[in-house]
């Protein structure tokens, strides 16, 4: 191993794990470290325009935004992309699409213009890049490319797309291991916000992790101590305890949550299927709450999951 390799590597490790901090104390650096983060990621700073269905008109309200390049887009975690579209006045539904579709041009060979013609074939993010099969994807994608000849330059081979493929997993993968309540504070569960998360960190609450395994005595306790509603703290307590699940995060916590599912355990004893469609009704009634539903192959991971934690 180089030193020059060494050094990269040690510098992207800690920017990883504090990019915060560092924004917040060294913001002369913070740009070059973070450059040098998604270069070796394979990202080469493609502007926000070239995401497929920007246009001129929101580059420019995103750049205001301090949203600049792809890179900037990406990182976003579920309630700073709220944050976003609140503060843009643009739809949560088309951020979230961004960003997925940022996370699709970033892998390696994709780009701008296979970003495009997956987006058109019904592949718009890495999780549904994912759970493709090369060959269906290649044979679609010939099919795309005689309707409209003029979009593709060059048509990828088979083991090409098996790589972008294994390059999703792996960044499904990734993000798997850094959503762990052990390490995702307290203030990323839905609906907490700056004002409750601060009382909660007074208390000893920094962490997802604090709230889970709290029993109705605790969450009374906490109530009585902290001043917030036991509804509340009983919620935030379920939503931690269903982000235990690698890849449920904030946002799938609080769907599954909204269709009654309140634990672990719980889920555990789900038919995924008859999940999925409950979570297809409640995107009818409420569109708002998340962007996308999960796959089913989803669905079917996080249950066989839930049974091997409870």
């Amino acid at each position: 191993m180089s030193l020059i390799f060494f050094k990269n590597f040690l510098v992207l490790t800690i920017f990883e794990r504090n990019e915060k901090k560092i924004k917040k104390e060294v913001p002369i650096f913070y740009l070059q470290i973070k450059k040098l983060y998604y270069k070796n990621r394979g990202m080469q700073c493609m502007k926000i325009i070239e995401i497929e269905g920007i246009g001129e008109k929101y580059a420019k309200i995103l750049e205001k935004a301090g949203i600049a390049n792809v890179e900037d887009l990406i990182p976003l975690k579920w309630n700073e992309i709220k944050d976003l579209a609140a503060k843009t006045e643009i739809s949560l539904k088309l951020v979230e699409k961004w960003q997925d579709q940022a996370e699709l041009m970033i892998i390696n060979g994709v780009g701008p213009e296979y970003s495009e013609v997956l987006n058109r074939i019904g592949i718009d993010s890495t999780r549904e890049l994912a759970y493709r099969n090369p060959k269906n994807t290649l044979e679609k994608i010939v099919e795309f490319d005689k309707e409209q000849p003029d979009v593709i330059r060059k048509i990828p081979g088979v083991k090409e797309i098996e790589k972008w493929i294994n390059e999703a997993k792996s960044m499904i993968g990734e993000k798997k291991a850094k959503i762990t309540v052990k390490t995702t504070p307290v203030i990323d569960i839905e609906g907490i916000g700056d004002k409750y998360s601060k009382t909660l960190v007074d208390m000893g609450f920094s962490l997802v992790e604090n709230l889970v395994g709290l029993d109705k005595g605790g969450i009374k306790d906490l109530a009585a101590k902290s001043k917030i509603s036991e509804k509340l703290i009983d919620k935030w307590a379920e939503h931690a305890d269903l982000m235990r699940i690698g890849g449920v995060g904030p946002e799938y916590a609080e769907v599954l949550n909204e269709i009654g599912i309140d634990s672990v355990k719980e889920f555990a004893q789900r038919n995924p299927k008859n999940t999925l469609d409950r979570i297809m009704k409640l995107d009818e009634e409420k569109p708002d709450i998340f962007r996308r539903a999960p796959s089913l192959g989803m669905v079917e991971e996080w249950i066989e999951e839930a049974k091997k934690i409870k």
